[in-house]
């Protein structure tokens, strides 16, 4: 009986220490968490795509432009360029200037847009006979302030659509500059004398532009060329610097003999100094009108010749040719095809042909 005791006895023993034996839980793995870092997203360029709704390619630059002004007659303008002119105003907005000599060594530009804001444009000087092929060039209405018999005659006789500040309200007087130098145009006034002069206001549809441009163009065998030098005559010579970074080239001048003109061409009204995309040089015959009593100049302009095209640092030969006053100067590359020319604005200096060893490239 005792025996039995004992046993139940060790059995509650058992029992009891099982029961308060703590239970052991394992724990988790513990993972290190992996830490990844975050790339940035790779953003795809999109090239921004300019709208060119209600634009149109300008035929005198080959830049877009608003559409309605397109087929519009341009207007060119004789600006004076003597020392006393300096310096002159609204011509950074000229697609096209052309720069030869009239008398006493000095030059005139004659400014052409196809469209422009023209608040005020000038000094506007007078007119000589042989610009009035530079309007041709581009069936332009020609703004002027008088001009020389010879010009006059011409624009009777070859019915020149003009509009001269001597008889019309197309510029007017600027007080705080010195005469002849202070006669300015601007764009309200040359359209008002325009509509009451009752002249066309559309292109010929048969005329051919002037010039051809292109994206992407080749040169045949080009020169490098940063510097080009026109020394026109003992009073004034002009120079082109190349900037390689705005791949154009910027405009100077000294005005008088002594080298003591204005260096760096400035627009007065932007502060800008002119820079062009294309630089064409035009070799032309050019000499004194004999008798004249103002020593006023003559060239021939009706035949062809050579010059030089630069462009982008390049500088490539070129032949010229204009058959009439009504057919546009077209220029050709060495092999005889049309000039094929960087899109921007162009200067073309008219350069005469006995001048050639003062015409300097560097």
């Amino acid at each position: 009986m005792k025996r039995q005791v004992y046993i139940w006895i060790l059995l509650g023993l058992l029992i009891l220490s099982v029961g308060c034996k703590k239970e052991v839980i394992p724990e988790p793995d513990i993972v290190e968490e992996e830490v990844i870092e975050e790339l940035p997203e790779e953003v795809e360029e999109v090239e921004e795509v300019e709208d060119l709704t209600g634009k149109a390619l300008n035929p005198l630059t080959g830049l877009y432009i608003d559409e309605n002004v397109i087929n519009r007659r341009p207007v060119g303008i004789v600006i004076s360029n003597i020392h006393n002119a300096i310096p002159q105003i609204g011509i950074e907005e000229a697609d096209v200037i052309y720069e030869t000599l009239v008398e006493g060594g000095i030059t005139r530009l004659y400014a052409v847009y196809q469209d422009f804001t023209g608040e005020k444009i000038g000094p506007v000087r007078s007119a000589r006979h042989y610009q009035l092929d530079f309007a041709f060039d581009f069936d332009a209405i020609f703004v002027h302030i008088g001009g020389s018999p010879q010009a006059y005659n011409a624009i009777k006789n070859l019915r020149s659509p003009n509009l001269d500040a001597m008889s019309s309200g197309v510029a007017y007087k600027d007080s705080s500059r010195k005469s002849p130098h202070s006669t300015y145009a601007t764009k309200e006034r040359i359209m008002e004398v325009w509509a009451q002069k009752g002249y066309r206001t559309d292109k010929e549809p048969s005329f051919v532009n002037k010039f051809d441009f292109a994206e992407e163009i080749k040169l045949n065998e080009p020169k490098k060329v940063e510097k080009v030098i026109l020394d026109f005559s003992n009073y004034h010579y002009a120079w082109f610097d190349y900037d390689a970074d705005a791949m154009n080239y910027k405009r100077f001048q000294y005005l008088n003999y002594k080298n003591t003109g204005t260096g760096e061409h400035i627009d007065d009204g932007t502060g800008q100094q002119l820079a062009f995309d294309n630089i064409i040089i035009q070799l032309a015959s050019i000499w004194t009108i004999k008798g004249d009593s103002a020593g006023r100049m003559d060239m021939n302009l009706l035949t062809q010749g050579d010059g030089y095209y630069l462009t982008r640092g390049e500088m490539v030969p070129i032949t010229w040719s204009k058959k009439s006053h009504n057919e546009p100067t077209r220029y050709f590359d060495v092999n005889g095809d049309p000039l094929i020319m960087y899109p921007g604005k162009t200067w073309i200096s008219v350069f005469p042909t006995n001048r050639t060893d003062k015409l300097l490239f560097e």
